[in-house]
């Protein structure tokens, strides 16, 4: 029988160092999270090494299995892509702010909701998080005047 080909942990991406986490947490193989997911076991071992681009489907597919929401994945996929950032860049870039939602939500025990929220909804959220905007968009106007009206019960 041929010597099995090991993926170095050095040589994976963050999303390949989360798969390989996971083959060990579960104690299952490459070949049998690739039949799980439904994903050729060469297309999910290509996943786990810096430098590949997986593909959206890929990642759903993965992390229905893993019990992750695909953005979760897809920012750890992607994560370190972009090398420079313009000078005028604010210290949270987008991967980060993304990756310290997900983390958040796990550490309270939240999960990914069923369904995409709607604009209004991610316009409240990203109100109530401090983002400002200096458009005079009615939508904005309306988000900060529903998440500054205190909530009667």
């Amino acid at each position: 029988m041929p010597a099995r080909l090991q993926i170095k942990l050095e040589d994976c991406s963050p999303l390949g160092q989360l798969i390989l986490q996971y083959l060990e947490d579960v104690g299952i193989s490459m070949n049998r999270l690739a039949e799980l997911s439904g994903i050729p076991q060469p297309r999910l071992r290509g996943a786990c090494f810096k430098g590949t681009c997986p593909t959206p489907e890929t990642l759903r597919k993965l992390a229905r299995v893993m019990g992750k929401h695909h953005l979760e994945l897809y920012t750890l996929a992607y994560e370190g892509r972009i090398e420079t950032q313009p000078e005028d860049a604010e210290d949270y870039s987008l991967d980060m702010l993304m990756r310290e939602l997900f983390s958040t939500a796990r550490e309270i025990g939240f999960t990914a909701p069923k369904s995409r929220p709607s604009k209004t909804q991610i316009r409240k959220a990203l109100v109530a998080l401090g983002f400002q905007s200096e458009a005079n968009d009615p939508l904005i106007q309306e988000a900060l005047r529903a998440a500054n009206t205190p909530k009667t019960m």
